[in-house]
Formats: structure tokens, sequence, C-alpha cells
């Protein structure tokens, strides 16, 4: 008996090493791939100069579906504009003009994955209001 319960022990180690495993091998691709959900956001933030509609519409699917994705697999995007500016949350660039210690500016957007900070936001945090 004492033997069955050490193999029982071992498979339910092993169970948590490999599930450890592949989430950091998620967290890794997800990274890899927030660069192009970057160049995405600039992109469909501009799409109205574009000149066929054709292809804003598809750029706004392939944007959508890539989301969609990265979100499935627990990514999140983390709210950061008018939120209290958090260390470890947040990586501020510079101050600005707005209330004090609250964000500002989203320089770039930060994610969490299934809880986690996988990438801090890059924000402008306010200093207090020009009298």
């Amino acid at each position: 008996m004492r033997l069955q319960a050490e193999f029982e022990n071992y498979k339910k180690r092993a169970a948590k090493e490999n599930a450890l495993v592949r989430e950091n091998a998620s967290a890794d691709v997800l990274l890899k791939l927030l660069p192009v959900v970057d160049d995405f956001d600039i992109a469909v933030a501009h799409m109205d100069k574009a000149p066929h509609r054709e292809f804003r519409q598809g750029m706004e699917l392939i944007y959508v579906k890539l989301k969609d994705i990265m979100k499935k697999e627990g990514l999140e995007e983390l709210k950061s504009l008018g939120e209290t500016f958090d260390p470890y949350k947040h990586d501020a660039l510079r101050q600005g003009e707005g209330d004090d210690g609250k964000v500002v500016e989203v320089i770039q957007k930060g994610y969490t994955l299934k809880g986690r900070v996988l990438r801090h936001a890059k924000v402008v945090v306010g200093k207090g209001k020009k009298d």
C-alpha cells in the first residue's frame, strides 16, 4: 500500500510539473507575439487613412482573431488609464500633467497571463495640475 501511495504522489507531482512547463512555454510564445499585437494596435488606430475598405476590414478581422486566440490562452490586457500607479503592474516612463499618482497616458499596453503580469504597461504618471 505504501508503494502504491508513493506512486500516486509521483503521478500528481509529475502532472503539476508538466502543467507548469506547458504554462511557461505558453508564456514565452505569447510574450513573443506581443510586439505583433502592438503593431496591429497602431495599424487599426490609423485604419481610417487606408485607401481600400476591404483591406481595412481584412486587417480588423486578423486583429480580432489574434486577440481572441491570445485571450483563450489566458492573456488579458491590463487596464491602466486612470488607475493609481502600481509599480508591480506599470513602468513609469515620465511624469505629466494630471491627477497626482494616477496613470494619465499609456505608452505601451501591459498584459497578464492567468493573473500573473507578463509585461508591465509603460505609462505616464500624473504629478498634479499646473496652476
